[in-house]
């Protein structure tokens, strides 16, 4: 009797202590977000060795400095298996490398109402895998940046659709490119995968993408006891979502009205064109050994032969008319030095009323910045290749970062510096 007791009064208070847990998480937030995403792009090239060229474009929008102004960003990138990371606009004071992120320095520090606009390039290898689903067929499989405490407005990602077999989702096919679009609510991810032939591109086993997943095991118990309290929980678990199921369905519904069902595929886009001014070495710095056209770098001892790369603007080139094509083509007499072009689709920035509504309406979690940067980018994402998971955290002042002391000295050691041109 004493233990039927007991095991009664247990199983009480752990039902009260789950139904305060699960109501308490069931109660949406309605304070107003700290930060927006217009747009983020991300255009990618597949290169001879398998690996990613890739650049991104992100508009980024201050709602509220009440806070302190936005004076970086910690974006997640795939992997720490990426190089030549080069800022593309002004905005950027210098990027730190941090292996599975970037902390990438502002200018300067951005108020409310403004906005800016970050752009920068790298090469991301270790994005594949070699029969991943079909024998005779590598997958590389993506999943962008997502930031748990704002909506993203339009994200596209524009991959070259040369030599590929299939993809997922499906998405429009223009100039070349696949264009898989779409928008995020706080803290959602967005996927795509494209498919290609062994054969298409240098793709080689110690390359590849870890792109296991973990299981968690389980162990059993013998106590009768144990079985009781889990299946008592998995019964009211069920009940309490029944109840409350319809209200999270008209919930959601109402969000999704009022924020409009346009997923960005229709939305204009203007051709913007990146030239990058490159002069290789005559010969190998370490080697001495003659450049062989078309490497960046030496064909004997693995030296890079870049010289210099910088983005030069139109009006700083001769005949510029002549790179607008996405490319490189030799420039000058000299038969060293080349123009290297890329052309970015940028979606045409509509009005904050169109793109997501009333910002009043928005949940933000920008308090729980840093420890989705700290733990849930660390534990769920370095382990998978193809992640590349990102929180959103502005530096001190900023709620969530300096009341955590995320914005410490030690988040930064050992850091790669790449400054801005």
């Amino acid at each position: 009797m004493k233990s039927f007791v007991t095991r009664s009064v247990s199983l009480i208070v752990i039902a009260a202590i789950v139904l305060l847990a699960f109501f308490a998480s069931a109660v949406p937030t309605y304070a107003a977000p700290t930060d927006e995403i217009l747009n983020f792009v991300i255009l990618v090239d597949v290169n001879d060795d398998a690996s990613l060229n890739m650049t991104y474009h992100i508009e980024w929008m201050v709602l509220d400095d009440s806070i302190g102004e936005l004076e970086w960003i910690d974006l997640g990138v795939p992997n720490k298996y990426h190089r030549d990371i080069t800022p593309l606009s002004d905005s950027i004071d210098y990027i730190d490398d941090n292996g599975s992120s970037l902390a990438i320095w502002l200018d300067r520090g951005y108020g409310e109402d403004e906005t800016v606009t970050v752009e920068f390039s790298m090469t991301q290898d270790h994005m594949y895998q070699i029969d991943k689903w079909v024998e005779g067929e590598t997958v590389y499989t993506f999943t962008p940046a997502w930031f748990d405490g704002m909506d993203v407005d339009n994200l596209y990602i524009l991959w070259n659709a040369d030599k590929a077999g299939a993809w997922q989702p499906d998405c429009q096919e223009t100039d070349g490119y696949l264009v898989f679009s779409t928008s995020l609510y706080a803290g959602n991810t967005y996927t795509m995968n494209v498919v290609y032939p062994n054969d298409a591109f240098g793709f080689t086993p110690e390359n590849q993408g870890d792109g296991g997943s973990g299981g968690n095991g389980g162990s059993s118990s013998g106590f009768d006891s144990f079985f009781e309290v889990i299946g008592g929980l998995i019964a009211l678990v069920i009940a309490l979502l029944l109840m409350a199921a319809p209200f999270i369905i008209l919930y959601n519904f109402i969000k999704l009205i009022a924020r409009g069902l346009g997923f960005g595929s229709n939305q204009k886009t203007e051709k913007k064109i990146i030239r990058t001014k490159i002069e290789y070495y005559d010969n190998c710095p370490s080697c001495g050994m003659a450049r062989e056209e078309g490497k960046d770098s030496c064909q004997y001892c693995g030296r890079s032969m870049i010289k210099s790369k910088e983005v030069v603007e139109e009006k700083d080139i001769k005949d510029p008319q002549k790179y607008t094509k996405k490319g490189t083509y030799r420039y000058g007499d000299s038969g060293n030095t080349y123009i290297s072009v890329n052309v970015v689709h940028v979606p045409v920035r509509s009005s904050r009323a169109s793109s997501g509504g009333s910002s009043s309406s928005r949940a933000s979690h920008h308090s729980s910045c840093a420890s989705s940067c700290a733990s849930s980018c660390a534990s769920s994402c370095a382990c998978a290749s193809s992640c590349a998971c990102a929180c959103a955290c502005a530096s001190s002042g900023r709620a969530g970062c300096s009341v955590k002391d995320f914005f410490n000295e030690k988040l930064h050691e050992g850091r790669v510096k790449v400054e801005s041109r």
